[in-house]
This record gives structure tokens, sequence and C-alpha cells, in this order.
């Protein structure tokens, strides 16, 4: 009995680690690939062994076809070029989006101790906030982990807001903590002790990207309309001071000025986009979107089937906003591909959270949205956590219908928000 459940700790461990290195893909310096593709060939052979695959292309073979087209028009578009502009991130994206998680959702059904992946998701979602955290408050740590791990999210002109262990600081990191967040803001509805991990996951989105706050603002809006009170309020209220404290009663302010100031600027400039006045600042984050990144193909065929190039890495015309960048590679046909794939997904999931619409919306809003500043669908960690949680609902619907309460329990009646 005794080992049967350090068998089980030590799986339940292990699970954590691999839960972490999939969604956060640390670039180690002294692994030449990235961890998640490494994670790859392990994955395959344990659902080969498993005897796992005839389900699993059984039950995600519609997925399997709208990635395939997605591989196919890529693989036609870039017949003829010396070098892969998107075909091999489009192979690594049906990998990393469906056999990945499903050899791990599957590990996890053997572990005895697992029973709600969300909340192993929170787990790691926190462990990367404390991490954050202590490079905040460790220049050592920082300065150690950034010597020791490659990222263009280390470079000097980025350095005041890149703090955490994973790919796309600059904008993947910030998005997954703020998944993470809208997930513990729903279990604080059932457990009030939630609500202390919320400033600190705020705080590692301050501290790298602005573009995490996009499934925050969804989820206070969402439950201040839908679920309005005045317990709601004076929680929020206190989250807010808690937050407000920490970063401008400390040092912390006077140590990271320009990083905060940075992160807070955000609601100033929504607030001079949606007045008219973004024009007033050459810096001015919509300005830029909107105006020099707003870069689109120079005729009808590249209009259609797009020209093949990666623009984001163009010397001239470049862009980071997402749709001008698949517009441009590969057209209207390309972006349809893509508007079809999310379609179905939001579609077939639409059915298993009937009663949780909020989750429907939060994962729809931040993937439009996101998909503006930069590729939501592509091989990175936030769109690697919406297919975790997305196949993992499905797994669990097909074992069990009523499972999906267990995942989004309702709202207890002295539960404080």
């Amino acid at each position: 009995m005794i080992l049967e459940s350090l068998l089980s700790s030590i799986k339940y461990f292990f699970f954590i680690i691999l839960l972490y290195l999939f969604i956060y893909n640390p670039p180690f310096k002294v692994v030449s690939s990235s961890v998640v593709e490494i994670m790859v060939v392990p994955a395959m052979l344990y659902i080969i062994l498993s005897w796992r695959w005839y389900s699993l292309i059984k039950i995600f073979k519609v997925e399997f076809f709208l990635f395939g087209l997605i591989i196919f028009f890529s693989f036609v578009r870039e017949l003829g070029l010396s070098e892969s502009v998107f075909f091999r991130a489009n192979v690594l994206l049906l990998l990393e989006a469906i056999i990945i998680p499903c050899a791990l959702i599957n590990f996890y059904s053997t572990i005895k101790l697992g029973n709600n992946l969300f909340k192993e998701i929170i787990l790691v979602g926190v462990i990367a906030a404390f991490i954050t955290l202590a490079m905040i408050f460790s220049p050592e740590l920082n300065a150690s982990i950034k010597a020791n791990f490659k990222s263009t999210d280390f470079d000097d002109s980025v350095a005041f807001r890149s703090f955490g262990l994973s790919e796309g600081l600059t904008f993947s990191y910030g998005v997954v903590q703020g998944l993470v967040f809208a997930l513990v803001f729903y279990y604080s509805r059932v457990n009030s002790k939630y609500l202390l991990l919320l400033p600190l996951l705020l705080i590692s989105i301050f501290f790298n990207a602005r573009s995490g706050l996009i499934p925050v603002v969804f989820i206070l809006a969402y439950f201040s309309i839908v679920e309005f009170n005045f317990k709601f309020i004076g929680l929020s209220f206190l989250v807010g001071l808690i937050l407000y404290f920490f970063l401008f009663v400390t040092d912390i302010f006077a140590d990271y000025r320009e990083t905060i100031e940075w992160a807070f600027d955000f609601f100033v400039q929504i607030s001079d986009f949606l007045s008219g006045d973004a024009n007033q600042s050459d810096t001015n984050t919509f300005a830029t979107l909107f105006g020099d990144m707003a870069v689109f193909p120079q005729n009808a065929s590249e209009w259609i089937f797009g020209s093949g190039e990666n623009i984001f890495s163009s010397k001239s015309g470049n862009s980071d906003i997402g749709y001008i960048i698949q517009l441009n590679y590969g057209g209207v046909i390309y972006i349809f591909l893509f508007i079809l794939l999310v379609s179905f997904l939001l579609w077939r999931i639409s059915f298993i959270c009937k009663k949780n619409k909020w989750f429907i919306l939060l994962i729809s809003f931040t993937i439009i949205i996101g998909n503006v500043k930069g590729l939501f669908i592509s091989v990175t960690p936030n769109f690697r956590l919406v297919m975790l949680m997305y196949l993992y609902l499905i797994y669990e619907d097909r074992k069990n219908i009523n499972s999906i309460n267990t995942f989004f329990p309702s709202r207890k009646k002295n539960a404080l928000i």
C-alpha cells in the first residue's frame, strides 16, 4: 500500500514536470532542439505501445483532417522554395496540438492522485508565476537564467519585461498566465482561497506581456455582468489593492519603474485608441498595429494564395499581426483554413460546455484578439494550452457525460463570489 502510494506520487511529480515542459517549453541552451520537439517521439511511442492509435484517430479524425489541410496547403505553397517558411511549423503544430497532449492525458489517467487536469494546469501556472517572482526579487537568479537559456526574449531591448522560464515571454507566456488567471478566478467562486493566487498571476503578466490581459479582462468583465454583486466588487478591489501595494508601495517600483509604467500604459493606450487620440504618440501600440504593421498583399493573386513569405521576419514592410502574417503568406485561403479549424474546435466543445458558456467565450475571445498581437495558432505555449484543455474535455466527456461538472463546478451558496 505504501509502495503503491509512493509510486503514484513519483508518477504525479514526473507528470507535473512533463506538463510544465510541454506548456512552457523552456529554451535550454544545452539542448539543440526545443523540449517540446524532443517530446514528440516518446509521445508517439507511448500511444503506440498503449494501443491507443485507433481510438485517437477515431475520436479526432476531423481535427486530423483540418490540420492535414493546413499542412498540405503550406507544402504546396512552398514548392520550389529553398527553405521552409511555415510547412515545418505546421507539421509540428499537429504533433504539439494532438499527439503530445493526448499522450499526456492518457498518462495522467493512470495516476490515481489525479482527477482534474485543470487543477494541475493551475499548479504549473502558479509555479511559472513563482519563478517570475523569484527572478524579479533576485537579480542573481535572473542573470543566471538569462545566461543559461536561449531566448530572443532576453535581448537588451526587452530585458525590462522578460522574467520567466518559458518561451515566448513577450507574448504567449503572458496569454498562458492570463488563461490560468481565468481558471483560478472561476475556481475562486467555489473556494475563496484561490483568490490569493490572482495577484501573483497578474504580476507574472505585468512583468512580461500585456497580451496576457486579454483573458483577464474578459473573465472579469463576463462575471461582473453575468453575476454582478457587491462581494465580487469588494474582493476585486482587495486583489487590486494588494497588487497596487506590491507594485507601488514596496521597493519594486523603484527597481522596475520602466516595466511597471510600460504595463499600465496599456490601459492608457486603450483609452487613447478608443477616443481617437491614438496617433498622439509614435510609440502607441494600437497606432503601430493598425498603422505601420497593416501590411497587405500587392495583387489579387497574393490576396487569394499569398506570397509564401513570412513578413514577420521581412526586412521591409514587416508585421507581427497574426492575421496579416497569415494573409501575406497564404492569402485568404490560408486564413479560411484556420477559421475552419477554430470554428470546428469551438463548435465541438460547445456541446460539452453547454452550461459553461464562459469557457467557450473565453477561448474564442482570447484566440480572436490574441491573433492580432501575434500568431496565436502556432507552435506556442498559448495554443498548446488551449488544445490540451480541449482534448481533455473531449476525452473526459466520452468517459462520463457528467464529468464536466467536476471541472466546472457550480458556485456554492456560501461562496464569496
